[in-house]
């Protein structure tokens, strides 16, 4: 059975979905999504060292949200004026995830691997991804990236660790 389903209404539900689905189904490479599934996209390419730690924590979404009271809005215009790597990093260092406080609260075995991330040599900040768990820290080369999870993998053993680099 073939559906005849406009992209509009696909988009639509994706957007139901969560946020960042539209950006899955986007061919285009994204750097941030902002509020209500609009995807904001960066012509500039800076590569970031990531470091990625799930700790087997299953966050629940829906709790989150209904415990969270803090919801900052995103003014598009100033996301993508950065001239160097610096000045991006400068400019992330600076925002926050407005539901890490609330997962803190709820799960606060995150914070535990946020504070043990941001200690590692070479790391610029680490905060959750979207809401929770997996907590992601940027460093400051792929080295210490590589480090990081190595010191996280005897800490943690059981935990899933990740390095990459955005595209």
């Amino acid at each position: 059975m073939k559906l005849k389903l406009t992209k509009k209404y696909i988009y639509a539900i994706a957007g139901k979905v969560g946020s960042d689905v539209p950006l899955i189904l986007k061919k285009k490479n994204s750097f941030l999504v902002g509020r209500k599934g609009k995807i904001v996209r960066s012509n500039k390419k800076f590569k970031l060292n990531l470091l990625v730690v799930y700790p087997n924590i299953v966050c629940s979404t829906k709790k989150v949200f209904q415990n969270n009271k803090k919801m900052s809005s995103i003014n598009p215009d100033n996301l993508f004026n950065f001239i160097n790597r610096k000045n991006l990093i400068g400019f992330l260092t600076k925002e926050d995830n407005d539901l890490q406080e609330t997962v803190i609260k709820l799960y606060p075995k995150v914070k535990k691997i946020i504070n043990y991330i941001q200690s590692l040599n070479g790391c610029y900040f680490s905060r959750i991804t979207g809401s929770g768990s997996a907590c992601i820290g940027i460093f400051s080369n792929v080295k210490n990236a590589n480090d990081a999870k190595r010191s996280i993998k005897l800490k943690y053993p059981k935990y899933w660790i990740a390095v990459s680099k955005t595209i």
